[in-house]
C-alpha cells in the first residue's frame, strides 16, 4: 500500500504540473512554457542517483544516455533562444 500511495502522489503532482504548464502556455505561449519540461533529465537522474538503475550498465549505454542528455539540453537551449 505504501508504494501505491507514493505512485498516486507522484501522478497527482505530475498532473498538477501538466495542468499549470498548459495554463502557462495559454498565457505566455507554448514554446516558452515548454522550456520547463525536464522530465527525461529528472527521471534518469532520479533513477541513476537514488535507485541505482545504471549500476553495472555498459559504457556504451552510459555514452548513449549522456548523448541523449546533451541533445535534450541543446534542444531546450535552441528553444529558449527562439522564444526571445
Amino acid at each position: 500500500w505504501r508504494l501505491s500511495r507514493l505512485a498516486v502522489a507522484a501522478g497527482t503532482v505530475c498532473a498538477v504540473g501538466n495542468a499549470t504548464q498548459f495554463a502557462g502556455g495559454a498565457l505566455c505561449g507554448f514554446a516558452t512554457a515548454d522550456l520547463v519540461q525536464a522530465y527525461p533529465l529528472v527521471g534518469t537522474a532520479w533513477g541513476a542517483l537514488l535507485l541505482g538503475d545504471l549500476q553495472g550498465a555498459p559504457r556504451r549505454a552510459l555514452a548513449l544516455l549522456s548523448a541523449a542528455h546533451v541533445g535534450y539540453i541543446a534542444a531546450v537551449a535552441l528553444l529558449a533562444t527562439s522564444a526571445v
